[in-house]
């Protein structure tokens, strides 16, 4: 009776367990026939030497026939509905049979031109070789990615091959993610300088463009663009001029993620433009000039013309004149001009053949202003010449001659101009053009002497003048084009000046400018800065510095020590800001710290804070 029920009841069990697993296959099979995924049974095929070659589909749901686009393949190996499966599936799915040990891939399957990312498992224990594979069709979501990827691959090698400098920054933080070469090169540092926090590159602008730099920077982030420009101090020293165009960079949401940038060094441009201005000045500076020149040759010309025509001829002769001045010096800009060549002009446009007049003296190279002045007076002698004198008969003859000597240990140059076989000629009653200018514009203009005779046979002229550099307003060379000077600089981590008062003595505008906001950016009190001795003093009797910059050529005109002196006998400690070399400095001063120009400004206070 006891086993009949304990039969009864493995029956019941037994028919429980079938109930179950009934049900359990029911809701598998509802599951596998509704699943959107891709799902199969298969097993894996083996050859003699039991290596997996094939495998044969058992069952396959209708989410697979939708993304494979293959039917009816239950019962059937993959290479005969699939050829050219890649190996590594094959491969992989031995694995998985062999081990037990569940396997992902995501790979190109090529028989139905689909990206795939397959799970596969093992079903049963370790002697069985079958395998249940869900396959996602991730096609789409590849495409975007290798879309993403070549974009990305395009944009790299635009801002790689760009001149213009490409960054971008964190929208929320400011802290800058990506830059690019180019960017690095016109900042002067290595990209990853760059990185990160933004007080990196606002460390590098000068602090009276920093704020408004800060604030197109805050503009991109609430969504405006902005363009604007700063200037920087690299770490070379060097200033330069940033253009920034500063834009925002939205999410999916419409909201502003990131902030882009594209980054110019205009700094040519900007000095460009400046220097224009300079051009511009100068060119009116020396217009002025020339037409003042112009305007009183035709006034005195008039003086001693008989007659129009003598007076139009007179003045056409002396703006020609005036004419090859200025083409003579504009071949070479400050070059000035040999004395050979200009008396080869002048009296070459007047003699009747080369055997009217001789030329003697070594080869002399005078500045821009003598070639102006001498050509003047060689044109008024040739032309008296032609008109009166050696050159007016086939018999005369015009020699020069010149040499150099020595005055006051300085060069100087004297030329003697003699005309023989000229007609008999009175002498002058009056002072003309050509007397005023050797007599009056040589001794005015050139620190010289200018003296003309006239003798029974021809003029005699005789000129002396200092061999030494000036210029002449005829002269067409530009300017020297315009520098790029920065403000004050960032003094971050510099010694501590506070309560400390410091005198600059210092005559030029930008390295005092600059000298005083290093200072100052290291908590100093500046007083000043002094551009003169005068102006030192001044300061001196109404104030006592702690310590003082001082420049020893203040106003010009060498070194001066009158301002050391008053400092050292005040005991007020000081140190030399100069261009000179150490061995002008007087030996009492010795002992003073010589900072030798050009020096970065942080050096200057790290001086300053050791006295």
């Amino acid at each position: 009776m006891a086993d009949a029920r304990e039969l009864e009841r493995l029956l019941a069990d037994a028919r429980a367990e079938m109930v179950g697993l009934r049900e359990s296959e029911a809701k598998f099979r509802a599951a596998f026939e509704t699943m959107i995924e891709a799902c199969c049974i298969f097993d894996m095929i083996y050859d003699e030497s039991g290596r997996p070659v094939d495998w044969r589909i058992l069952e396959a749901n209708a989410g697979y026939e939708q993304q494979s686009g293959l039917k009816d393949v239950a019962g059937k190996l993959a290479s005969e509905f699939m050829p050219g499966t890649k190996p590594y599936w094959i491969e992989m799915f031995g694995r998985v049979a062999e081990t037990g040990v569940a396997e992902q891939i995501e790979r190109w399957h090529q028989p139905t031109g689909r990206w795939v990312h397959s799970s596969t498992a093992r079903v049963g224990g370790p002697e069985s070789r079958r395998l249940v594979s869900v396959f996602y069709d991730i096609t789409e979501r590849k495409r975007a990615e290798i879309a993403l990827r070549e974009s990305e691959s395009r944009f790299q090698q635009f801002a790689n091959a760009s001149s213009s400098g490409l960054w971008i920054r964190d929208a929320e933080t400011l802290a800058m993610e990506y830059v690019s070469p180019a960017t690095a090169a016109i900042y002067g540092i290595e990209r990853e300088a760059l990185l990160g926090d933004i007080k990196r590159w606002a460390a590098m602008i000068l602090p009276e463009d920093r704020e408004a730099a800060g604030h197109h920077m805050e503009r991109a982030c609430q969504g405006d663009s902005a363009i604007h420009e700063f200037r920087i101090r690299r770490n070379d020293g060097s200033f330069r001029w940033i253009k920034d165009t500063d834009f925002p960079l939205f999410d999916e949401k419409g909201k502003v993620q990131r902030v882009g940038g594209i980054a110019e060094d205009v700094t040519e441009t900007k000095m460009a433009v400046e220097h224009q201005g300079v051009l511009l000045h100068e060119l009116q500076h020396r217009v002025r000039n020339i037409m003042a020149m112009i305007r009183s040759t035709a006034v005195r010309s008039a003086d001693g013309a008989t007659n129009v025509e003598d007076y139009k001829t007179s003045l056409a002769g002396r703006l020609l004149a005036l004419a090859r001045v200025q083409t003579l010096l504009t071949r070479q800009a400050n070059a000035g001009g040999s004395l050979r060549d200009i008396l080869e002009s002048e009296i070459g446009t007047q003699a009747h053949s080369e055997n009217q007049y001789e030329l003697t003296g070594p080869e002399i190279m005078l500045s821009p202003k003598a070639v102006e002045v001498l050509t003047l007076a060689f044109h008024e002698l040739s032309t008296n010449a032609l008109k009166y004198g050696a050159l007016s008969v086939s018999s005369g003859k015009v020699t020069v001659t010149w040499s150099r000597f020595q005055r006051r240990e300085k060069p100087w140059l004297a030329i003697d101009w003699i005309e023989e076989g000229g007609p008999p000629r009175p002498p002058p009653t009056r002072r003309g053009f050509g007397s005023e200018l050797i007599e009056a514009k040589i001794p005015y203009e050139l620190r010289g002497t200018g003296k003309t005779t006239i003798e029974p046979d021809g003029a005699r002229c005789h000129i002396e003048l200092r061999l030494r550099e000036a210029e002449s307003i005829l002269e067409t060379d530009a300017p020297v084009p315009t520098r790029l000077y920065g403000g004050t600089i960032d003094m971050t981590g510099a010694p501590d000046l506070s309560g400390k008062t410091i005198l600059v003595m210092e005559d030029d505008y930008y390295v005092a400018s600059d000298t005083a906001a290093a200072l100052r950016g290291a908590g100093a009190v500046v007083l000043g800065p002094s551009p003169t001795v005068e102006d030192a003093i001044h300061v001196l009797e109404n104030d006592t510095p702690s310590s003082a910059v001082l420049d020893l050529n203040l106003s010009g005109g060498g070194p001066k020590f009158a301002i050391a002196h008053r400092l050292l006998e005040r005991g007020i400690p000081f140190v030399f800001f100069t261009g000179y070399d150490p061995d002008v400095i007087p030996d009492e001063f010795a002992h003073i710290t010589r900072l030798q120009k050009p020096i970065a400004l942080r050096d200057v206070v790290e001086a300053v804070s050791r006295l």
